[in-house]
């Protein structure tokens, strides 16, 4: 579904080093430029976000992805072939190759500007039912014994499927919901699912603001491992005060898009919690991505 728009690659890799300076991580030149060359036509006509977290500096990392509705070409098999793809855990990869081959789905892919290749999603045509989900043959135990919960959150839909090659974990999106779909006893109740204490009552606020959630299982754990909350930000909204970096990546996160439009995504795990941010590169997530389902 190419839009008319294109990125500008030769300033996109530049911004990107200048994500890597306002984050404080490692930036390598050479890793980030193969992966740039060789989904070129992806991302110069895709939506591209770029993200970074609030962890310390040398947990820190700064990834950039695009999103292409609609393209039909396989991320995984063009990794492989330039040399690109990481070697992860054969249930990942099992996963992976079930739900390419059952499921209708369009591309996306994650890397990071330190290591390269980190991911691909898997953005389903249509949504589906949790059954369906667990049906599959490799998914995670820990995902399928998260059916109650999901039904104690009225999460009975999904839209999206990722597959981390270097940490050999799944996310699995939730369908997209209007904000305030989730109560604030709900919110309370997810976070603490995860083993994670409930934040107060204005970060739960901030969480029921999302528009949709997602969770990360492995083949190890007995339950999920984390619990993000996407929350698109309006002007204003972005939570600046929670951490110096959020700060300055509301004002200097440079994009190619007429405005900065940004999503934050508060995360949760038995380990703690964080913040994600996610600059809206091309400016066109909402509409292209987001808004897919609703075509």
């Amino acid at each position: 579904m190419p839009t008319g728009r294109t990125t500008d690659l030769a300033l996109f890799l530049s911004d990107l080093e200048a994500y890597a300076k306002l984050a404080e991580v490692t930036f390598d030149n050479r890793a980030v430029e193969q992966v740039v060359d060789v989904f070129a036509e992806q991302f110069a006509t895709g939506t591209i976000t770029v993200r970074t977290t609030t962890h310390e500096a040398a947990n820190r990392s700064v990834n950039f992805r695009y999103m292409y509705p609609d393209s039909p070409h396989d991320p995984v098999e063009i990794a492989r072939a330039h040399g690109l793809l990481p070697d992860a855990d054969p249930a990942v990869m099992s996963l992976l190759a079930e739900v390419t081959e059952k499921i209708p789905l369009w591309w996306g892919l994650d890397a990071s500007v330190g290591h390269g290749v980190q991911k691909v999603w898997a953005f389903f045509e249509q949504p589906l039912e949790f059954g369906e989900i667990a049906s599959l043959e490799n998914t995670p135990h820990s995902l399928r014994d998260h059916r109650e919960r999901f039904g104690e959150a009225r999460i009975d839909r999904f839209a999206i499927m990722g597959f981390d090659f270097r940490d050999n974990t799944t996310n699995l999106y939730s369908e997209m919901v209007s904000p305030g779909y989730f109560e604030q006893e709900e919110v309370a109740r997810m976070i603490r699912d995860v083993g994670s204490l409930p934040p107060d009552n204005e970060e739960i606020e901030r969480c029921r603001g999302a528009i949709n959630v997602y969770y990360t299982f492995d083949w190890n754990s007995p339950q999920a491992r984390r619990l993000c909350f996407a929350v698109p930000s309006r002007d204003g909204e972005f939570p600046s005060h929670l951490h110096p970096l959020a700060a300055r990546f509301a004002t200097e996160a440079p994009v190619q898009a007429e405005r900065r439009e940004l999503i934050f995504n508060p995360t949760f795990g038995a380990r703690g919690s964080y913040l994600k941010m996610e600059a809206d590169y091309t400016g066109d997530a909402a509409s292209r991505v987001f808004g897919y389902w609703n075509r």
